[in-house]
């Protein structure tokens, strides 16, 4: 990763509204790309091997925990990279805990000592502390107590919400507003993303898409990220 600036690049972005709130994407995916050809093609890699592995919607639906697991172990050079991982960091944590949330929801047990279920520090502290309320991680995410509410509830748009919420928070916390740098411009596409994926949000796919991964749970399949 190199550390110039991209000054241009990021003058040239338009300004994301906070996904719940935008009417339609400031710009198309398309244009977006375009503009993203003026980084460095060592960061231009970068961005799509980072893009690819936190487009969770698009491979949930194909991937086991497993294979997720396997993904993210090829992604540790860029994970692990000093400059990005507080991007990295929460986005994995909260999906792994999700994962856990959902299965403690049915009923199950911890997965097997040694699964691969998760990623990330906390996948054997969870495992510890299954029985335990909020797997006794609510003094790391406070807001652990409401997703449970709306996950019970099935409430899916506003569990949605309130994940994107903190992930967006935490990239506002990340990446300050005079950073020019890569890590910037990473931020915006995972915002960007997100954006996307709120406009696109349907209610009734939401729901199907939760009763399908109740079902897979379920059979024995569970998946991660969904």
């Amino acid at each position: 990763m190199t550390s110039q600036p991209y000054y241009t690049l990021l003058a040239s972005l338009p300004a994301l509204p906070r996904f719940d709130r935008a009417k339609r994407l400031p710009i198309s995916k398309e244009r977006l790309q375009q503009r993203l050809r003026m980084l460095d093609s060592n960061d231009a890699r970068l961005l799509e091997r980072a893009a690819a592995f936190l487009t969770w919607e698009k491979d949930a639906q194909s991937l086991t925990d497993r294979e997720m697991v396997i993904r993210f172990h090829k992604m540790a050079d860029l994970v692990s990279n000093p400059a990005l991982e507080a991007l990295f960091d929460f986005p994995l944590n909260q999906r792994t805990v999700m994962v856990a949330l959902r299965r403690r929801h049915l009923g199950l047990d911890p997965p097997a000592d040694k699964a691969s279920w998760g990623v990330g520090p906390y996948v054997r502290h969870i495992e510890r502390n299954w029985e335990v309320p909020h797997f006794n991680l609510a003094g790391v995410y406070p807001w652990l107590a409401e997703a449970e509410g709306y996950l019970e509830d099935e409430n899916v748009l506003n569990l949605d919400r309130l994940l994107k919420n903190m992930l967006w928070d935490h990239l506002d916390r990340s990446v300050p507003s005079f950073d020019f740098g890569f890590r910037a411009v990473m931020s915006y596409r995972m915002k960007w993303d997100m954006v996307d994926q709120w406009l696109a949000h349907d209610v009734q796919k939401a729901g199907d898409r939760f009763n399908a991964l109740v079902k897979e749970i379920i059979d024995g399949q569970p998946k991660l990220f969904h």
